[in-house]
């Protein structure tokens, strides 16, 4: 019979070490199996299973308080299921409760190793596209996207024409030649080729003014200063509300779709047929209606 052991705080650091080496150790064989860092009654936490538990986590720079955090909860599972036992007994209820888990627990785990395990992964761009062209309602955005790309220049050089104009007539295929224009430390150049949110490239280029979806029709330079640097920008492209998603943004959201409806029609059709098998050799009995 073990008591509850309490966890000093300089262990967890200790832990931290553990993880930092645990995030490049591809071993599964735990080094430390033989000490635990924490027991109540028959059972143990082992600091291998604590390593397991927080590793993925370990680029966090509060890994000691993650350990703590984990050790807290785990003791508290326990005690709490523990008080439990001492005032509620066994019922119908419970037992039943604990074989519909039981039930689904074994279900899940075997439609993930049998029914689903040969479902095809590849989504073609066909499917994509056939999808996307079919669901184009399901596509129509509410905030605004931009592509862009945006000079900082020193503040310290007041006659900038030459640069903003260098800048106007430019375009995102441009970035060879604008790499080689900046090629010094007064002046830096920075493309978002990829379709991002308005808000999202306002904050990234430190912007505080207010502009409406509706201006950049006729809006698409920017020029001003913020601390200590001065911003050019140019937005190449945009989307406002009640155009489409751009298909590239949509691709992820389509294929996990496509393969949530794979696996939906692999249940039903795995289904149909232990149905099938059942009832042909008699196990299944159908009451009189």
């Amino acid at each position: 019979f073990r008591k509850q052991v309490t966890m000093p705080k300089y262990v967890a650091f200790i832990l931290l070490a553990i993880v930092v080496c645990s995030c490049g150790n591809k071993s599964n064989a735990p080094a430390v199996q033989a000490k635990y860092v924490a027991s109540f009654d028959e059972d143990t936490l082992f600091e291998y299973e604590l390593v397991r538990a927080i590793s993925p986590l370990c680029d966090s720079k509060d890994s000691a308080k993650l350990a703590d955090d984990y050790i807290d909860e785990w003791l508290t599972e326990r005690i709490m299921y523990k008080e439990a036992e001492k005032l509620l007994s066994d019922t119908t209820d419970i037992a039943k409760k604990i074989m519909q888990y039981r039930r689904q627990l074994y279900t899940h785990e075997y439609c993930e190793k049998y029914v689903y395990s040969n479902v095809n992964m590849n989504v073609t761009e066909k499917e994509i596209n056939d999808y996307y062209d079919k669901h184009l309602n399901e596509y129509v955005i509410n905030t605004t996207y931009v592509k862009a790309h945006y000079m900082t220049i020193s503040p310290k050089i007041v006659r900038y024409y030459e640069i903003y104009e260098k800048l106007r007539k430019s375009d995102l295929d441009s970035e060879q030649e604008l790499g080689d224009y900046c090629d010094g430390p007064d002046k830096q150049i920075y493309f978002v080729k990829d379709w991002v949110e308005f808000s999202d490239f306002l904050k990234l280029i430190d912007y505080s003014g207010t502009i409406e979806p509706y201006e950049l029709k006729y809006k698409n330079t920017l020029d001003y200063v913020r601390d200590t640097l001065h911003y050019l920008v140019k937005i190449d492209d945009y989307l406002v509300p009640g155009d489409l998603l751009p298909i590239e943004l949509a691709k992820p959201k389509i294929i996990q779709i496509i393969m949530n409806k794979r696996r939906h029609d692999k249940y039903i059709q795995a289904k149909q047929d232990l149905l099938r098998k059942y009832k042909s050799n008699g196990e299944i009995v159908i009451g009189n209606k």
